[in-house]
Order: C-alpha cells, then structure tokens, then sequence
C-alpha cells in the first residue's frame, strides 16, 4: 500500500466520521430553561471603575444571550493589573458547569501574540536576532528552501510559508484536517508542512499562515534550548504571574478548561476531540480572558518589555518593495487606526489579534494611548466573528476609557 494511499484513505475516514459527527447531538436551550438563564460571575478589581464595570457586564449578557452563546468571557487591564473580568453562560452546559473569570478556553491565532510576546522577550535579551536567517538556529532545516528565512519575516507573514490550504505535505494535510495525535515539539511539527515550495521569495509577498509561526518557534526553541511550552512559561506566563495557561493536551486538561461546542442558530453540541499540539505557537494555547489581559498588560510595563521593542513589535512590516503588507500585520500582531472607538476625527491605534479555534474563538485588543487591553473569548465557533467581537471590544472598552478620558474629550 503506497504512502498516498493511506493517507487518501485516512482522510475518507475522517472524513466520513466528522460528517456523522456534524448531523447528531445538538442541544437547544428552551427559553426559561436553566441552561438558557445562564448564570453571570464578574471580579472588580479597582472600585474606581465600577459604574465601567456594571456597563461592561450588562453588554457581555446582552451579547451573549443575543447571540445564543454556551459561555462569553471578557477581562480588561490598564497598566498591567487586572481592573475587570467577568463571564456569563456555561463552561460546560452538559453537565451544568458556570463560566467563571477563571475559565480557560482555546485562543486560536491569538496564540501568535503569546508567541510574539515571548519572541519579544529573547529579542531583548539577545538570544534571537530578527535578521537572521533561521539557518543560524536551525542548522540543517528540513527543507533547505527555508535557511535565509528570518524570524521578522516569519513573524510577519512575509516568509513565503504556505498555509493549510496550499499545503501539498500529504502527512500535514492529513494532521490538519484530522489533528490527530500529541507532536512533542515545534520541531518535529516542521515534518507536517516542509514539503512544499515557498509561496514568493522571502520579503516579497505577504501570506496568512500559522505554519510561518511553527517555523519561528522552532527556531526559538533550538535558541533557547527548551521546548515550546517550557519557552512559554519561562519567558511570559511565569513572569506575569500566570499558572496553568499554555500548551493544548487534550492528554492533560488544564484546571477549569471550557467545553467547545459547534454552534448553528442558537443550538450547541460538544466540538470531537482534536489535538492542536502540532500548531501550539501559531494556533494551540489556552487562557482565560484575564491572563490573556495581563499578558497584553505586560506590553505596557518597562519592567517586562520596553517601550522600544513594543514600538518594534508594533510597526506594520513593509515588503520587498516598500509597500506596507495588506493586513497591515506588524510582528505577531495587527497595528492599524481604528475610528469606531471615537468616530473619524479622533483615530486610535489598536494592536490586536483573534483567534478562531475548534469550538471556541477568542480577541485580543491592545491600546497603546490608554495602556489599556481588553481580552474576550467563548466556547463556541460562530461565523464571522470579527464583527461581534469588534463590537463587544468597543462596548466595553468605551466605558473604561470614559474614565480617564478628561471631560469633553
């Protein structure tokens, strides 16, 4: 039996188990149920912000009861330290399980700004080099397309790394439709994709794809001699006080991990068990909304990254030919002026990233101007999602901001 065949084989057979998966097992809340009276559990943290805080909680009910949500989670901090968190709905409607601030749910592509926020890290330390080429940590790199490739470029889309949808690696197109089976390094995840050609010389186009940030975490790992998730709580969560957050295992749930559910018109059922251990750096990580805020906090504090390397981290990459890249992506996060905070006359930097995942999804937002972050996330994969996350980020963060905005401004 050739390779192709079996891998051809595997696929029908996932194939053919996620299409029966999909047609079975929905739950729908009755109005009045106890599953659609969801309970609601918030923190306040500063007292100062607490008319904020009751405004920002009334919307986060709204939005999830409007919505048909399992669970809707959201945080806030400003200079670093927690202000607000709060969550409404179900962990875990199944077995009757309340969302909590403490409730940890998959970030998806949010798990890029982690990423990046420990790359920063080893920048200033000097244990990386945005230049290099990756060939300098990763000596023989499986595909030899990839030696001039640099972290700047990897962390910027700019590397030429196919996605999961050009991705002609038989084994990784299996691995990413299916996301079967534990990977134990981002290593040992390079065999999932290093089969394909790059999309455009290094620097000269701009291309989405979570496989540029499993490139770059490879390297990070070979230069900090550590595995990825040892990298992780060295460099970030340990410093910022956060326990139990990281790497994916479905093998070893992590304390107070969500259910993800599949959601269509206000019915949930139980996402199949899928293992992100493969992608952790660009789409594998868990949090809750409040380490997700702290984690954006520590941008804003000197003490864990300087304000010239957030500047760095936050300046939109330019291409080959001087153009900045069309999603305006800077290193590991998205830098652009938004108007809908306070209207076109009065511009605000937002430095952000979402992240879709099976069963959940989830938003990070930073604003340079306030030193403020706001952070959501829910147990379930609705479509799109930016728009419902755009407006509940600008909800909540509106009435913080209202605070220490002067009178009139």
């Amino acid at each position: 039996m050739t390779r192709m065949f079996r891998v051809v084989c595997v696929l029908v057979l996932g194939a053919t188990l996620a299409a029966a998966w999909h047609g079975i097992g929905w739950t729908r809340p009755e109005p009045g149920s106890p599953l659609a009276l969801a309970p609601y559990t918030e923190r306040l943290f500063d007292p100062a912000y607490a008319d904020a805080a009751a405004q920002a909680g009334r919307h986060l009910r709204d939005m999830r009861d409007r919505l048909g949500l399992p669970a809707l989670s959201a945080a806030v901090s400003i200079d670093g330290r927690l202000i607000w968190a709060g969550a409404v709905g179900w962990a875990d409607p199944e077995r009757r399980i309340p969302a909590d601030p403490d409730t940890r749910f998959r970030i998806g592509s949010t798990s890029k700004a982690v990423t990046a926020t420990a790359l920063a890290r080893m920048v200033e330390a000097g244990s990386i080099d945005l230049d290099a080429p990756i060939s300098r940590y990763l000596p023989r790199p499986p595909n030899p397309a990839w030696a001039p490739v640099t972290p700047r470029q990897l962390a910027s889309h700019t590397a030429g790394i196919v996605g999961y949808a050009e991705n002609r690696d038989l084994r990784g197109l299996a691995q990413s439709l299916l996301e079967w089976g534990e990977v134990g390094s981002a290593a040992e995840s390079l065999e999932f994709f290093d089969d394909n050609d790059l999309l455009f010389p290094p620097g000269e186009g701009f291309h989405y794809s979570s496989f540029d940030t499993v490139l770059l975490s490879a390297a990070m790992e070979a230069a900090a001699g550590r595995t990825f998730p040892d990298l992780l709580d060295a460099l970030v969560l340990a410093p910022l006080g956060i326990d139990g957050a990281g790497a994916d295992r479905p093998a070893r749930p992590v304390t107070g991990q969500a259910v993800f559910h599949a959601e269509a018109g206000g019915a949930w059922k139980p996402w199949r068990a899928v293992d992100h251990s493969y992608k952790w750096a660009g789409g594998g990580l868990l949090a809750s909304p409040s380490e997700l805020a702290l984690i954006g906090g520590g941008w804003f504090d000197p003490a864990f990254l300087s304000p010239d390397t957030a500047a760095l981290f936050w300046r939109p990459q330019r291409l080959a030919d001087g153009r900045v890249n069309p999603q305006s992506y800077a290193i590991g996060w998205r830098a652009n002026p938004q108007t809908l905070l306070f209207g076109a006359g009065r511009p605000v930097l937002n430095v952000h990233h979402g992240g879709v995942s099976k069963g959940a999804l989830s938003w990070l937002n930073l604003y340079p101007e306030f030193r403020l972050a706001v952070a959501l996330n829910t147990n379930a994969r609705v479509e799109p999602f930016q728009p419902f996350f755009r407006e509940a980020d600008y909800a909540i963060t509106r009435a913080f901001v209202a605070r220490r905005l002067p009178s009139g401004a």
